[in-house]
């Protein structure tokens, strides 16, 4: 392959979160099955110091990639703790989409889809598919298809002053528990039901809930509430030290105890028990989930609640208590860290099918 000739993909998926990034690179055979491969890194962009070049960030080889935006540099991919200045704030804001830091992570997507792919110095992508929180959807879906479409560029970390060339033909913006629903109904063909189902999706800046009939949205029922995990884990920190809201590591630890329901956290050389903060994490639980049921309306006609995210299990648990008498209707996603991502991935090969007269 001469190093000037593109290579071409269909569709690639990315799911842009405040704790981690998620992506699609293609579908990949594993057996006998046509499985999408996925691959996720920290939702971390640190801006590199003014004197530091791309070559010289990248000496050493940390995995990760240089990424300019508005001639910004930044340091975005599974090592890019190691330029953290150790404050990395985590606003939940409704125009996040359209920040700088944003498109650093979704460029540093397409870092990892262009190195995956084997590209030389460029890559097309056919049709890329992101997702956004319904809260947010309908101000900025337009904006972020636009913002993602078109060229590109990343620094060659070999050549200093080149550049790999990433071109998006087509970009589409799809709610994202819409993801999760379509990644569920694909994988269980035979269960799947034409009722109505709840998808529940606790990410790490806002809890979504979409209700559809089948695969048919109300969308007067679904919506979005700005807290999640994030402020599950912010509830702890406040207790004990507020200035550790900034410390992406620290946030980092205090979620994953959360989430795996851990009895304690370790951070600073100190143990600090998880039940001692129990009251605050259940008041951000109740605070969200009630917004949600308010939204939702009655329950009783619900014939599916699917939990996903990554914070599925801490909702799931908690909604299980307070509404025992809908356990039997209620599933856990068999992979609800990735499964908006791919529902993303499927749902971009469906809208790339030609048409058929």
């Amino acid at each position: 392959m001469k190093p000037d000739t593109p290579v071409v993909v269909d569709v690639r998926a990315i799911d842009v979160g405040y704790f981690s990034i998620k992506l699609s690179l293609g579908r990949k055979l594993v057996g006998d099955s046509s499985t999408i491969a996925t691959a996720l890194f920290p939702s971390l962009a640190p801006r590199l110091p003014a004197g530091l070049t791309p070559q010289s960030a990248l000496h050493g080889k940390p995995d990760g990639c240089v990424v300019a935006v508005e001639d910004v540099n930044y340091f975005v991919g599974r090592d890019a703790i190691l330029y953290s200045s150790g404050r990395e704030p985590r606003e939940v804001l409704a125009d996040y989409s359209q920040t700088d830091k944003y498109l650093a992570l979704m460029r540093g997507a397409l870092h990892y889809i262009f190195k995956d792919a084997q590209a030389k110095s460029e890559l097309v992508i056919r049709h890329l598919v992101l997702g956004l929180p319904l809260n947010t959807f309908g101000e900025n879906r337009d904006k972020l298809a636009q913002r993602a479409m078109g060229e590109h560029l990343l620094p060659d970390p070999v050549h200093p002053g080149a550049h790999r060339r990433i071109t998006v033909e087509r970009a589409s913006v799809i709610v994202q528990p819409q993801g999760a629903l379509v990644s569920y109904a694909a994988n269980h063909t035979k269960t799947f039901q034409d009722g109505w189902v709840l998808v529940v999706d606790p990410g790490g800046g806002t809890l979504d809930w979409y209700v559809a009939r089948g695969r048919l949205p109300n969308w007067q029922r679904s919506g979005a509430y700005p807290k999640s995990m994030l402020a599950c884990a912010y509830a702890v920190a406040d207790k004990i030290d507020a200035t550790w809201r900034d410390n992406f590591e620290i946030i980092e630890r205090i979620d994953k105890a959360i989430r795996e329901n851990a009895p304690s956290f370790k951070t600073g050389g100190q143990t600090y028990e998880l039940s001692n903060f129990a009251t605050g994490i259940e008041a951000v639980l109740k605070e969200s989930t009630d917004k949600m049921v308010a939204k939702l309306g009655s329950l009783d006609n619900l014939d599916t609640i699917l939990f996903t995210g990554g914070g599925a299990k801490v909702y799931h648990d908690f909604f299980s208590k307070r509404y025992p008498k809908l356990a039997s209707i209620m599933a856990m996603d068999d992979d609800p860290v990735f499964a908006n991502v791919k529902g993303f991935h499927v749902a971009g090969e469906i809208m790339s099918m030609p048409v058929r007269a």
